[in-house]
């Protein structure tokens, strides 16, 4: 995990015959994952042996295990060119509720994410969000821990 307060991300790339609308820029699908149990089950998950194509929404409605105080963005950098720059926004409960009973609304009640091409639009993303909170805002960039990538 990058951060104590932050979720792994794990992001697949949907071979394009599946691809489409609903997936970040059309063809990734965006997993958190937030403690060793879950990454270990999502594992096995994803190299069951199948006889037809399955959505990987292991844990995408199972609630989230952490409790956020502070509205958390959480910026994820690609590991390689070519992989979507991920901006993660983990909510607290009371402001989940904001968003109602809709099931898609949040990922595990708790998460909302967008996926860029490059840093300069999740940073223009960020900022817009940001801006939304006005002087009610307090911003701390908390690096993540080492061996990791993202930020905070």
């Amino acid at each position: 995990m990058p951060l104590v307060t932050a979720p792994a991300v794990m992001v697949i790339d949907i071979p394009p015959h599946l691809a489409g609308q609903g997936l970040a820029l059309d063809r990734y699908y965006i997993v958190m994952i937030e403690t060793n149990e879950e990454l270990a089950a999502f594992e096995a998950f994803l190299t069951a042996d199948r006889d037809a194509l399955r959505l990987p929404d292991l844990l995408d409605r199972k609630p989230s295990c952490r409790e956020a105080r502070a509205i958390g963005f959480f910026e994820f950098a690609p590991p390689e060119p070519g992989w979507p720059w991920i901006l993660l926004c983990h909510w607290p409960r009371r402001f989940a509720q904001l968003f109602g009973a809709d099931p898609d609304a949040l990922a595990r009640d708790a998460y909302s994410m967008e996926a860029f091409e490059d840093r300069d639009s999740l940073q223009s993303a960020l900022k817009a969000h940001i801006a939304v909170f006005g002087d009610l805002a307090s911003v701390k960039i908390i690096p993540p821990l080492p061996g990791t990538a993202g930020r905070a």
